[in-house]
């Protein structure tokens, strides 16, 4: 499992979002200590899949790649600065061009879901029981999400995408979490990045 230098540096950085203004969220958690559990994981290649899970972001490679102390933080062109983004989630609990779409996707038991990055961060398309925060302590308090998914705290089996790759959701990780018939999806980092699916 590669683990992308922009996420070390997101987990490194956020002590620095006190300084404006989020002066009681909890240090960044250390994500080289978690525990593997038995959650599913999303599996790599092939093109046995129905339906897709698209992620979207607008980092500006400038702001976000230095922000980041990463070249390779941000690498496709977007509009809002890291300073914005932020400002954002502070404001809204939200980054709205950060998100997955479609909302709402529908696969049959047992196919895989395609998952593609077309943002220029590294995103996760995360199975979940139930949404909660990602892995970044600082990022879950900002984004009103404080109580972290388990399956994203299983940072071992987490599949890190990145701008511009592709991965599959398996159907069995999707049957794994879902629960009347639909499952959860997050991105472990941005977890306000959110899909249901619906399994046929």
């Amino acid at each position: 499992m590669r683990r992308p230098r922009a996420v070390v540096g997101l987990a490194t950085l956020f002590p620095a979002v006190i300084l404006i203004g989020c002066s009681d969220l909890p240090s960044p958690t250390d994500a080289s200590l978690l525990a593997p559990s038995a959650s599913a994981a999303l599996s790599k290649g092939g093109s046995d899949h129905a339906g897709a899970i698209v992620a979207h972001d607008a980092c500006d490679p400038a702001t976000f790649n230095a922000a980041l102390n990463d070249p390779t933080a941000c690498m496709k062109e977007g509009h809002t600065a890291f300073q914005d983004f932020i400002g954002e989630l502070v404001a809204t609990q939200t980054a709205r061009a950060w998100r997955f779409n479609p909302l709402q996707a529908t696969t049959h038991a047992g196919e895989n879901l395609l998952a593609q990055n077309v943002g220029g961060e590294t995103h996760t398309f995360t199975p979940v029981h139930q949404f909660g925060g990602g892995f970044i302590a600082d990022l879950n308090g900002i984004s009103g999400n404080p109580v972290p998914a388990p399956e994203c705290l299983n940072f071992p089996a987490l599949d890190f995408v990145a701008s511009g790759e592709k991965s599959l959701i398996s159907g069995a990780a999707l049957a794994a979490v879902a629960v009347n018939g639909v499952a959860k999806v997050e991105c472990c980092i941005h977890p306000w990045m959110r899909a249901e699916v619906r399994i046929k």
